[in-house]
């Protein structure tokens, strides 16, 4: 598809890649969450123009009760949440199938404010970013807001469709940020991820509103407590998709290097908590086994990860990566040799400061050639 795409536009070839859709998406169906799904069930969406005309936004208030969709008013909600809500968010930047995919979002749902629709009559297709629009008082300068979009499952099951994570410093501008107004009411709206997502009929669309995200949002030095005085929030409905729209030819798969395993890949993710310190880990910890390939080279790599964090403490908030790598060669082609490097780094905050400390060291065979330590603080910024 690529190679078609420039084939036309930077050698003129006469492929109609011209008349190809604006925008082409695989919109998911509901399906049970799974941090680690081989495959989403759905469907292939192709428009002719962006915005879509098939798409038209339909705000639903955020009203007492938790309903997403009454009459509006004073929903009467604070929000201040546990420092340790986010560990079923998955990976920032997910690049596999170890768990790094959203998991069953009920956990961090139960700790948030959550706002509901009835369930639904018929399938309700989304398509696009919603955006969500408060009115808020905060009883602190520094506050982050973060918003989930979840489809809820008669079960109670909840799969993230979408997030967006505001500083309310930045509630105004990116460029120009501001003390939130402590006790003071204020406009802010947060706009989520793009999405392309079907809810089943039965299902209930909700709205999760939290003031953590750990690990994904460093929290701010002092826990704050926000006030929901209004809110609405525009889903981008999308109408007239039900089947794929566009087909795809069959992907070229390249042949392959042969490459003898000689130490299976591993990966653990788990939540670990302390009963006697109350502190709440994620555990991160991904193995490459080493492979030798077919040009003799041999390379094995490991990684672990431990965010950890007290509920109700945000300065306890502490990240530890270790990052360990090896090279290696004896397949008669010279003498043999091994190099290995390993990278630590712990980031920790007070209240004034983020602090990121580090160490290399880089061996040859057994013996150390370079090493380097690091010891850096970086003022808290609007943070």
């Amino acid at each position: 598809m690529a190679l078609r795409w420039w084939d036309h536009w930077l050698k003129d070839i006469p492929n109609g890649a011209e008349g190809d859709p604006a925008y082409r998406v695989w919109m998911q169906a509901s399906a049970p969450p799974d941090a680690s799904a081989t495959h989403r069930p759905g469907h292939w969406v192709a428009e002719a123009a962006l915005p879509s005309p098939r798409v038209a936004f339909r705000d639903l208030a955020l009203s007492a009760n938790g309903l997403l969709g009454g009459d509006g008013g004073n929903p009467g909600a604070v929000v201040s949440s546990p420092q340790h809500l986010g560990l079923m968010a998955g990976e920032f930047f997910p690049m596999g199938l170890a768990a790094e995919m959203p998991g069953d979002q009920r956990e961090d749902d139960a700790m948030s404010v959550t706002f509901d629709t009835p369930p639904l009559d018929a399938p309700l297709a989304l398509m696009g970013a919603a955006r969500l629009q408060l009115r808020l008082q905060s009883d602190q300068p520094r506050a982050n807001l973060v918003a989930r979009l979840c489809d809820v499952a008669p079960d109670g099951s909840s799969t993230r469709i979408a997030h967006g994570i505001l500083n309310l410093c930045h509630r105004g501008s990116m460029e120009h940020p501001s003390d939130v107004p402590v006790g003071q009411a204020f406009d802010a709206t947060v706009t989520l991820d793009q999405c392309a997502y079907q809810l089943a009929a039965g299902h209930r669309l909700r709205v999760a509103l939290s003031t953590s995200y750990w690990p994904f949002v460093w929290p701010t030095a002092v826990a704050p407590r926000l006030t929901l005085l209004q809110g609405t929030l525009a889903v981008p409905e999308h109408s007239g998709s039900v089947a794929d729209e566009c087909a795809f030819p069959p992907p070229f798969v390249p042949g392959t290097q042969p490459v003898t395993r000689l130490a299976p890949d591993s990966a653990v993710r788990r939540i670990e908590r302390d009963l006697l310190s109350g502190n709440v880990s994620l555990m991160v910890e991904d193995h490459a086994g080493a492979v030798t390939f077919a040009h003799g080279l041999t390379a094995a790599s490991g990684m672990v990860e431990r965010w950890t964090i007290h509920p109700d403490d945000p300065l306890s908030a502490r990240m530890d990566v270790t990052w360990q790598q090896s090279l290696a060669r004896a397949d008669g082609n010279g003498p043999p040799w091994r190099v290995t490097t390993e990278a630590r780094v712990t980031m920790t905050a007070t209240t004034d400061s983020l602090r990121m400390t580090a160490r290399l060291v880089a061996r040859e065979g057994d013996q150390e050639v370079f090493a380097r330590d690091w010891d850096e603080t970086v003022p808290r910024r609007w943070l």
